[in-house]
Parts: C-alpha cells; sequence; structure tokens
C-alpha cells in the first residue's frame, strides 16, 4: 500500500521524539523560561528534517561505510547527556533570578545548535534508526518514509516550547528554578545510565 511507508515513517518519528533525551528538554526549559522558545523549536525542527532526509538518501551508503554507527552513537549519546546533566546540576546550584525574556541571546541560539548537532546520539537515530529502516522501502518509497518521520518533528517541538510557556508563571520564581536544573539533572544521569546498561 502506497500509505504504509508515510505510516511507518510518522510511528517510527513519534517513537524517537517521545524519548525525552538533552535536545527535548533543552526545547522545554526554553519555553519554560520564555528565553527564545520558538528560535530554538525552529532550529530543532529544521535540522531534524535535514538530518532526516540525509539519511533517507544516504542509507545505503551509511550502512556501508559505518557498521559501528550504533555501538559508537550509544555510547557518545550516553557521554553527551552526562555532560548536560553536569551542567544542569551547576545551573542548580547558581544564583537564581526572576525571569526576563531573552529571545535574542546568543547563547541560546549556539546551544540549540549543539543540540541538534554535537550529540552523537541525533546521528544514531537519524542515520542508524531512520536510514537503515528506509533501507526496507523501495526507492520511490523512501520520500513518503522520510515525510511520515518527518511530520512529527514540528509538532513535537513545537509543542514542547508551547507547553513550556505555559508553565512559565510557576518556574518563574528562583526556588522553582532550582527544582527544573535539579529535576533535569537528575534524568539527564538516570538516562545516561541505563543507555550505557543497555550496552555491557
Amino acid at each position: 500500500m502506497v500509505t504504509a511507508p508515510l505510516l511507518q515513517g510518522i510511528t517510527l518519528g513519534f517513537a524517537i521524539c517521545s524519548t525525552l533525551g538533552p535536545q527535548s528538554l533543552f526545547v522545554l526549559r526554553q519555553g519554560i523560561k520564555r528565553e527564545g522558545a520558538l528560535r530554538v523549536a525552529t532550529i530543532c525542527t529544521l535540522s531534524d528534517l535535514l538530518l532526516i532526509a540525509t539519511a533517507v538518501v544516504a542509507a545505503d551508503a551509511i550502512v556501508m561505510l559505518f557498521p559501528e554507527a550504533m555501538s559508537l552513537g550509544v555510547w557518545g549519546g550516553a557521554v553527551f547527556t552526562l555532560a548536560f546533566g553536569c551542567f544542569s546540576l551547576l545551573a542548580a546550584f547558581q544564583p537564581k533570578t526572576r525571569l526576563i525574556e531573552d529571545a535574542y541571546s546568543a547563547r541560546v541560539t549556539k546551544t540549540a545548535f549543539a543540540m541538534c548537532f554535537l550529540n552523537p546520539q541525533v546521528y544514531f537515530e537519524m542515520m542508524a534508526l531512520v536510514g537503515g529502516t528506509a533501507l526496507q522501502f523501495a526507492p520511490t518509497e523512501r520520500t513518503l518514509f522520510a515525510v511520515g518521520v518527518g511530520l512529527i518533528s514540528p509538532l513535537w517541538f513545537f509543542g514542547l516550547a508551547a507547553g513550556g510557556s505555559k508553565l512559565s508563571y510557576f518556574f518563574s520564581q528562583p526556588r522553582s528554578q532550582f527544582a527544573l536544573d535539579l529535576i533535569t539533572g537528575l534524568a539527564m544521569f538516570g538516562l545516561a545510565a541505563t543507555m550505557i546498561y543497555g550496552r555491557l
């Protein structure tokens, strides 16, 4: 059926996005803090679409050239996640002030690009999962599959940004900011531990 690649792409895209990793949590936190949340969501969405298209187009070459991509992606992603957890825990114990919207912060933009392109876990998900799954379809069907995966990204990232903004009033107090950073850091440590345990 023509719709099969599209539906499978949508299912895979939802499965990838629904795992709250560093990238997703960063978008949510920017929504809560109202610091360039829409800009961050746009960067993450466009980056995802670029990586999805690349993975589907280059699926055959990726599998042949990088047979260890899955293992490297998981280990690299665990290290990246641990680092993000450390930064979040450090932020928790820094002096807090009431939140002020900073939609033009270069720091936020740079961090968004780092979350999109410096996390090896992203390449594992896109190249190994998306690219690997695309191999089961004929070349003419891979476009529909890529569209299906790509449909989820804008819904997910802009949904996180909007959802975070709804919580911004609650997290406007220093004590709430401390809790947010602390919980984020501990969650990242837990996620990294799960990734490492899965590879042992």
